[in-house]
């Protein structure tokens, strides 16, 4: 009967710290699940051991733990927020988060979820939050779990490391004394007006870029079409050399045969003037006489 007065239990879920109530005194030490004797007086403050959610969304639900966020750009237009982080509590620092927020550290959370969270948005003025949401949603989560240094803000490009602006140990651990593994940037609500000129700045865009890529098919197809005709003159031109080159072998095997004829002829006539002991004038008339004889009857004239 006394063991089980004095028997404590911690569930799988759960952490704790002893608590005995007759001295008003806590146990620096904490406990993880399991099953303690630690008398009639001693009992434990219980703490989850699993991820807690905290929530901040439009339409206030239970669960939630306030309306959307209510923040200012840079460029000062109001920006709402839906938001939610997940955050689970540190074994080693539970006696420190008891001592210094109390059983109702959760409230304490939402407060420093809201001021790291507004502040944030100051960073950036309004067309960035609507260009670039994963990034200021990753900000946001270094706000929570991996702080600027006070005072600073993030103006280094996208492509550069933001660790360098870290402090040494994250908000929520040293102000919280809990870790934030998750962070989700639900929606941004920029002022109506703001966001339908967005949307006709990117159909414009659009526009420009469709206008762009055709200019680039146009470009194309010109470039091939003068493609095309050079490789026509190309041909032509090839054509022409070809045939010029034809014409020239042609002569050249014309003159040839023409020039052995006339070296044999000159033989033969020598051969008859050496038999015939032709004179000159003899020779020239027995030419004339072969000439008429070979050429075509039909286109023959001859003078008596």
């Amino acid at each position: 009967m006394g063991q089980s007065l004095t028997r404590r239990c911690l569930r799988y879920q759960e952490f704790g710290l002893n608590c005995n109530y007759l001295s008003e005194s806590v146990e620096k030490e904490p406990y993880s699940a399991g099953r303690y004797y630690l008398g009639i007086t001693n009992s434990f403050i219980k703490f989850p051991r699993t991820v807690k959610s905290i929530s901040f969304l439009e339409d206030w639900t239970e669960g939630s733990q306030g309306p959307a966020l209510q923040s200012r750009t840079k460029d000062g237009l109001t920006v709402h927020l839906e938001v939610s982080f997940q955050y689970q509590l540190m074994f080693d620092q539970l006696y420190t988060l008891w001592s210094t927020l109390g059983e109702d550290y959760e409230k304490t959370f939402v407060r420093m979820a809201i001021e790291q969270l507004s502040t944030a948005t100051t960073h950036h003025n309004a067309h960035f939050f609507f260009r670039n949401r994963t990034f200021v949603s990753k900000e946001m989560h270094r706000k929570l779990d991996d702080p600027w240094q006070p005072g600073s803000c993030v103006t280094q490009p996208l492509s550069q490391p933001l660790s360098h602006s870290i402090s040494s140990k994250e908000h929520f651990k040293q102000h919280a004394f809990a870790e934030v593994p998750f962070f989700q940037l639900r929606t941004v609500h920029l002022p109506d007006a703001f966001e339908d000129a967005i949307r006709e700045t990117q159909v414009q865009e659009q526009h420009i870029q469709i206008a762009r890529l055709e200019q680039e098919t146009k470009k194309v197809t010109f470039a091939t079409e003068v493609l095309k005709a050079q490789q026509a003159v190309q041909k032509l031109q090839n054509e022409a050399e070809g045939e010029a080159q034809a014409i020239a072998k042609k002569n050249d095997a014309f003159c040839e045969q023409y020039k052995l004829t006339q070296q044999l002829q000159v033989h033969g006539l020598q051969s008859v003037v050496s038999k015939t002991f032709w004179n000159g004038f003899e020779l020239l008339n027995y030419l004339g006489i072969r000439a008429v004889r070979d050429h075509p009857s039909a286109k023959t004239m001859i003078s008596i």
